[in-house]
């Protein structure tokens, strides 16, 4: 595999400072000439076909992630053995940091610390999310519409955006390479229609057989496996939300022990829509916040506290800041009937 070269990493950011971080797409409105004619694929139906692209090709991706005007070069290269997927991913600026995926497990190299994998089954690379989407399901709280065609990393391309039908969680703009059928970009948008954060590709490589090096990679020994000790107590948690956003769901309900909190158990619920996890945390309250610490904003992400008395109740997760606030407001503990 070669690693690209100082000038495509110069071109890389050049053509991201060229993209405005705004949803004025580019649309020139014709039917792409190097490519064979199709049908006409209904919104869902291209956003379907992505998802399989995804999973089933071979192919290699160049992209720029951009974060509060913070540009990120990211390498990944995909691939599938034996039926199962394998997922190489690495920073490309300052230290080094890649990852490998593969076989249930994803393995750490990072510069200066020993390599480690851990055992997990979730998708952790980009696009994931949209990836493994239930679109079908998803019609409850999206409305699927088809943009128009424009190009983005030289390929012809189609734009999906998929609208939230509420004010809860956020709109997203998927394009989609009308060749490959993989993902070139990913628009997140608030409710204004500001993107919040944006995922481009400005190289895409697809192939019938899977990269060389990362097959070999199948066959190497991987890092020890890092077993986490068991933090977890035998109890669930004692806090519960009487409210959650429509298609959100509880997919985890416990109590952590956290360092900063020493033996004191930490009330933690995970949920999840199928794109977004929103982290749920209520604690003891070690320190009063100011008012300014409150609510903190990272592009798509926030984090939001609030104290009760003797209590704080922390929410993380990529969904607008009164969805946290109804989430908090909505919080309380669990009725004990004996």
């Amino acid at each position: 595999m070669k690693k690209p070269s100082l000038f495509t990493a110069l071109v890389a950011t050049l053509l991201l400072f060229l993209t405005p971080l705004s949803l004025a797409i580019e649309l020139d409105g014709k039917e792409p000439v190097s490519i064979e004619q199709k049908e006409q694929y209904t919104a869902i139906e291209y956003l379907q076909l992505m998802q399989q692209a995804y999973q089933q090709k071979n192919y290699e991706l160049l992209y720029l992630s951009s974060l509060q005007s913070q540009l990120e070069p990211m390498q990944l290269i995909h691939g599938v053995v034996a039926d199962q997927q394998i997922t190489y991913f690495r920073y490309l600026n300052g230290a080094i940091r890649e990852s490998l995926q593969f076989n249930g497990n994803i393995s750490y190299f990072e510069q200066g610390t020993p390599a480690y994998t851990l055992k997990s089954h979730q998708n952790r690379s980009v696009f994931a999310n949209v990836a493994n989407f239930d679109y079908e399901k998803g019609k409850d709280n999206y409305e699927y519409v088809i943009l128009g065609k424009g190009r983005i990393a030289g390929k012809q391309s189609i734009a999906i955006r998929m609208i939230s039908k509420d004010k809860y969680r956020h709109s997203y703009v998927v394009w989609c390479d009308l060749k490959s059928n993989l993902p070139l970009r990913l628009d997140t948008l608030n409710q204004s229609n500001s993107v919040l954060e944006q995922v481009m590709v400005i190289s895409l490589n697809v192939s019938d057989d899977i990269n060389p090096w990362l097959k070999k990679l199948t066959q190497q020994t991987l890092p020890d496996i890092v077993h986490i000790p068991q933090l977890t107590t035998d109890n669930s948690s004692q806090w519960q939300p009487n409210w959650l956003p429509n298609g959100f769901d509880i997919i985890k309900d416990d109590q952590h022990k956290l360092v900063m909190h020493e033996n004191e158990p930490v009330s933690y619920i995970l949920l999840n829509d199928g794109i977004v996890n929103v982290s749920i945390y209520i604690s003891t309250k070690k320190i009063a916040l100011d008012k300014n610490q409150k609510l903190i904003r990272r592009g798509a992400t926030v984090l939001y506290t609030e104290q009760r008395g003797n209590i704080e109740i922390n929410v993380v997760g990529d969904i607008p800041a009164i969805t946290a606030q109804r989430l908090v407001k909505s919080m309380s503990l669990v009725k004990n009937d004996h």
